[in-house]
């Protein structure tokens, strides 16, 4: 398997995760309305609702950065002569790279720190499994910025503005 078929196949895995992870939100955002509507409001419903937000926002980042949408503005790094802009164009991705591995890393350390623990609302699920969106998703973002690296870098060579930036 080629890199392409390889990127073809992670950005369906990631939008088959996503997908899920949406339906799965709004059942629980649905079923927790209903609930409450009906004046037998579920204990566990913010707990796992927020859980679901922030793993959704964290594997949503990393399908953006395989799209290339993640936040930035690429009009900048454009601005500048090829001379300059390809040596920030490796900052920005050294600095992009720094981050996600401190955040995995610590990612990690918060896992081994709630070891042990549950959800407050859900006794029965662990915290860690909770926490493990942290590095996990920051993993997929590495993978997906490293994926979507060489067409940046084309991109950026060309003079286009990476990024779907208009």
């Amino acid at each position: 398997m080629n890199i392409q078929e390889f990127k073809k196949k992670y950005d369906k895995a990631l939008e088959f995760i996503l997908f899920v992870m949406m339906v799965a939100m709004a059942a629980v955002v649905i079923l927790g309305v209903s609930f409450r509507w009906a004046g037998h409001a579920l204990t566990w419903y913010d707990e796992v609702a927020s859980m679901q937000l922030a793993w959704l926002t964290y594997y949503g980042a990393a399908y953006a950065a395989l799209k290339g949408g993640h936040i930035s503005v690429p009009s900048i790094l454009k601005s500048f002569p090829l001379h300059i802009r390809k040596p920030l164009f490796f900052l920005s991705k050294l600095f992009v790279y720094s981050f996600f591995i401190l955040l995995t890393y610590y990612g990690f350390k918060v896992m081994f720190i709630v070891q042990g623990e549950t959800l407050t609302t859900l006794d029965w699920f662990p915290q860690p499994l909770a926490q493990s969106v942290i590095p996990v998703a920051s993993i997929l973002f590495i993978l997906s910025e490293t994926l979507n690296f060489k067409d940046s870098y084309q991109q950026m060579m060309e003079g286009k503005i990476v990024g779907g930036e208009e």
